[in-house]
């Protein structure tokens, strides 16, 4: 009985110390469906959980290292996220979806949470509903029934204290910062002063920068406010240009933070197609002659190995495919077309008809599609596919898809053609592009 009791307190010392805290909670109204669960960094997030609620819409998720930062989970289409906020303890809410697919927090889950939450409510009653009351209060008179119960709220809400939040740092940084990236976008106050803001933050954030998932929107506000009053792409782009150098210049391109801006540099320029300030910066990250971090290794690597002559990695389906193919090598067509789309990608919709055009001859001429899909819901998915000949396969988790970070795609649709050496023919947006290569 003592050994057994001995064994059993060594299990549970081991499981304890396998997670830091747990996140949980219950979502009424949504039994037995997906939720993805991620964790942020300063320009993107891990994906730590893709998980499925029980019959009482529970779910539960060991966090295994020490974090302090933004969890965003994604539900119903995952196209929008919604955040709470980590300080390290066990997180344990309570939520429902309304009919209008709504997501209501009912219980936040813990102190930090709660204090998020009042900061919220307090911060949409005194600066968007106090506005509207007041201008709609011009309307009415003391005889009016409307009148007294809407002057009584205009001052419930003048007299609303703002939640005291000096005991949670990451939460008063995340809130300061989340509304400098308001305040910073286009129209707001001076460009060149707005600019200088970004500038500084990211010069000058600590340590909860990296945590906090905002390095990507004030990235973004930066180019943008960098860029106006361009009078064509040429000097658009020569104005990127410029904001990156000075940028990286301020920054540090030896630091980690200045490594972390150049990496997510980069993958902005891809993303937009600007070729040359890619290729650009590329090069600049590869001459670093100081320790270079992981990250920015990846990029390199990442944007290395998915050109036009590079041979394309063998990618691993999710889904056998045919009941024969379980990676994209072991496919032996003369041709294979990599096909990366959405069921909700209108640009996709748009191509679609034109690639099942090109697909009838492409298969004629030994070319297979294999079409790799974003997807996160699986009936959309599968009924877009119903009358397509074609591979196709998805791993159902949006923009955290596997072959996504694998073949560096920064967009739907994305067209890849390789030949029978797996060797990278072609990369494009167009199925008009590809038409002309095949022989």
């Amino acid at each position: 009985m003592k050994k057994i009791s001995i064994t059993f307190l060594l299990v549970l010392i081991s499981l304890i110390a396998q997670a830091q805290f747990t996140f949980k909670g219950t979502i009424a109204n949504y039994s037995n469906k997906r939720i993805l669960v991620k964790i942020d960094r300063a320009f993107d997030d891990i994906l730590i959980g893709n998980i499925t609620t029980n019959s009482n819409g529970s779910f539960s998720i060991p966090v295994k290292d020490n974090y302090s930062g933004i969890i965003e989970i994604s539900l119903l289409d995952a196209k929008k996220n919604y955040i709470f906020i980590s300080d390290n303890t066990d997180i344990d809410f309570s939520a429902s979806i309304t009919t209008n697919d709504e997501f209501i927090i009912n219980i936040p889950g813990n102190q930090i949470n709660e204090r998020y939450q009042n900061y919220l409510n307090y911060d949409i009653k005194k600066n968007s509903i106090l506005p509207q009351l007041q201008n709609i209060n011009f309307y009415y008179n003391s005889k009016d029934d409307f009148y007294l119960p809407l002057k009584n709220e205009i001052q419930r809400i003048s007299e609303m204290n703002e939640p005291d939040i000096s005991e949670f740092p990451f939460l008063s940084y995340y809130l300061k910062t989340s509304d400098l990236i308001k305040n910073t976008e286009i129209g707001n106050g001076d460009a060149i002063s707005n600019k200088n803001l970004i500038l500084d933050h990211f010069k000058n954030a600590g340590q909860q920068f990296e945590t906090s998932g905002v390095g990507k929107s004030l990235l973004y506000n930066y180019f943008k406010l960098s860029a106006m009053g361009a009078t064509s792409q040429k000097d658009w782009e020569n104005k990127i240009d410029k904001a990156i150098e000075v940028l990286l210049d301020e920054v540090g391109e030896e630091t980690s933070r200045g490594q972390e801006i150049l990496s997510a540099t980069i993958n902005f320029l891809n993303g937009y197609g600007l070729v040359n300030l890619t290729d650009k910066y590329m090069k600049r990250a590869e001459s670093l002659t100081c320790e270079i971090s992981a990250e920015l290794k990846k990029t390199i690597q990442d944007n290395n190995s998915i050109k036009e002559g590079k041979i394309i990695p063998n990618i691993k389906f999710t889904h056998k495919l045919n009941d024969k193919y379980t990676y994209l090598y072991d496919i032996k067509t003369k041709y294979k077309l990599i096909m990366v789309w959405a069921s909700w990608c209108s640009h996709c919709q748009q191509e679609m008809p034109y690639v099942k055009q090109f697909y009838e001859n492409f298969k004629k001429s030994g070319g297979e599609i294999i079409a790799l899909s974003v997807d996160y819901n699986k009936e959309d998915w599968q009924n877009a596919i119903k009358e397509t000949s074609w591979l196709n396969d998805s791993d159902l988790i949006y923009w955290d898809s596997k072959f996504v970070k694998e073949l560096n795609i920064t967009g739907t649709p994305t067209l890849i053609l390789v030949d029978q050496k797996n060797k990278i023919l072609k990369i494009t947006s167009k199925i008009s592009d590809i038409n002309n290569l095949i022989k």
